[in-house]
């Protein structure tokens, strides 16, 4: 039965993904073409019907810039963190053992090929709208494996996570013989005579009904026959989009939103090759009773044409200028849908100043807005939660570290405090509009709190930052203060009422 259900639901995750492989395929045609098997498995890569590198340039400047801002290789850019709500004499000792998780955490992820295989992921996302990372475990360590959105099929739950991952690959029958005992004997046939024979594998990750735990299956052949199954308490697969259109599964990218852009430049490139070749070479005519050998008829300099009346040129009818500006024009569009107009200074610019890099920089964290915050809830938070999990059962974290109830996952991202950075500008320069409205408008802000609120926008460390009992005792005595002042100054003025009271 429960083999039943999970191919019933691969059906449904095939239906879900076929609509949009046609637009996906394409995207990846001008991108990258040697990732382009989505129809065929014997694809092959073919650069030749690109004739602009627009696309392809702004992907790999759009990869290299997120994945500096979400997950540099030089700093922590996740800490699991107290939560704000633990009481503070539980607090420090599960400060404690969070370090220590942190710690064991990120030794794992730089121990690891984790950051080669979120590139991968990331600019399959960038291109398709989704990218997968593939958590497989040996006896030491974990794996991480970029997955190719070609083999992937999903589905999402009621709240939008993506739950259930299907992989559709290839493994040779010797692999699947020397890591799997319950395999049909045709494979095993298989491993003996052509080990290296292709077999086709399904791996599934989902969780069943009445199921905490995910129930993780691997099937051989088109029948898919179940020759592993077992329980995770993790998912075997991280999957997250660029970006999602409200009631889709697969996600939207920059590059599928470029393609008008894309398809006209390319168009427009070919047409350029075209009529510089007219141009260098020419077209000629010639009497139609003129007896020409067109076998001897070569374009090209030093060739000898015999002919009873001169060959003449015909005049070049195009317009280079018309084709030009068009592809600038795409170029720009490109370019700005897949925000390397703020990424990258511009053409023939001259080195910039702090202020304008600073400018560019908010204007990129603006313009990334809710792409870079899903980035971080669907794939970010996911990775972390998933390797503490494992490790959590390797027992190399402490099991107090799973209770969500302690403890929070706190991403510490370029991309983040660039978005908090803004807000914080922003909040300054209202502040600053109501100010010169005078006292009356000054009234209606509480500083108290706009500034907790630029603290915490600027990710200041809670451990700094005083709390509501001590804010509200310092007002106390400041009002103490104040009153004892007014007493004094009114008990002087009593004592000499013939002197101007001091400020």
């Amino acid at each position: 039965m429960t083999t039943d259900i999970i191919r019933q639901t691969f059906k449904l995750a095939k239906a879900a993904r076929e609509k949009h492989e046609d637009e996906i395929s394409e995207a990846y045609k001008f991108t990258r073409p040697n990732r382009d098997i989505w129809r065929h498995r014997e694809s092959t890569t073919d650069r030749t019907k690109i004739y602009d590198s627009t696309a392809p340039d702004s992907v790999q400047n759009l990869v290299s810039t997120i994945l500096n801002l979400l997950i540099p290789q030089n700093q922590q850019w996740a800490t699991l963190s107290v939560r704000e709500d633990v009481k503070e004499e539980v607090a420090s000792d599960i400060k404690r053992l969070l370090d220590k998780a942190n710690r064991t955490v990120f030794k794992t992820i730089r121990d690891s090929n984790f950051y080669i295989s979120a590139s991968e992921a990331l600019t399959d996302a960038i291109i398709s709208g989704c990218g997968a990372i593939g958590l497989y475990e040996t006896e030491t360590e974990i794996e991480f494996i970029g997955i190719p959105t070609y083999q992937l099929y999903f589905l999402d739950d009621y709240k939008g996570e993506l739950d259930t991952v299907f992989r559709q690959h290839q493994c040779t029958a010797q692999y699947l013989f020397e890591n799997f005992k319950n395999l049909p004997d045709e494979i095993k046939e298989q491993a003996i005579k052509s080990p290296n024979q292709q077999i086709d594998v399904t791996e599934s990750c989902m969780r069943l009904t009445g199921d905490k735990d995910y129930t993780y299956t691997v099937m051989v052949g088109k029948s898919l026959n179940v020759i592993h199954k077992k329980k995770m308490a993790t998912q075997m697969f991280v999957v997250f989009r660029f970006g999602r259109t409200i009631g889709e599964v697969w996600g939207e990218s920059p590059v599928r939103m470029a393609l008008p852009y894309i398809r006209t430049i390319n168009e427009c490139q070919m047409l350029m090759l075209q009529a510089a070749a007219y141009a260098s070479l020419g077209a000629w005519q010639v009497n139609s009773e003129t007896a020409v050998n067109f076998a001897n008829v070569k374009l090209k300099a030093g060739d000898v044409v015999t002919v009873d009346q001169p060959l003449t040129p015909i005049p070049f009818a195009g317009n280079f200028q018309i084709t030009d500006a068009t592809i600038q024009d795409h170029r720009q569009q490109i370019r700005r849908m897949m925000f390397n107009d703020v990424i990258l200074p511009p053409d023939n610019s001259p080195s910039m100043t702090a202020t304008e890099i600073q400018i560019r920089q908010s204007e990129f964290y603006r313009r990334l807005g809710t792409y870079g915050l899903r980035l971080e809830q669907e794939f970010l938070r996911p990775i972390i939660s998933n390797v503490v999990k494992r490790l959590q059962i390797k027992g190399s974290v402490p099991q107090f570290v799973t209770d969500k109830n302690a403890f929070e996952i706190v991403v510490n991202s370029a991309v983040k405090r660039g978005i908090a950075l803004s807000e914080i500008t922003r909040d300054m320069q209202v502040l600053q509009v109501i100010t010169q409205l005078g006292a009356e408008a000054s009234m209606s802000v509480d500083l108290t709190k706009l500034a907790r609120k630029i603290l915490r926008d600027g990710d200041m460390s809670p451990e700094v930052l005083r709390s509501d009992a001590e804010i509200e005792e310092m007002k106390e005595q400041m009002q103490q203060q104040q009153q004892l002042q007014q007493v004094a100054q009114q008990f002087l003025q009593s004592q000499n009422p013939n002197e101007e009271p001091q400020q």
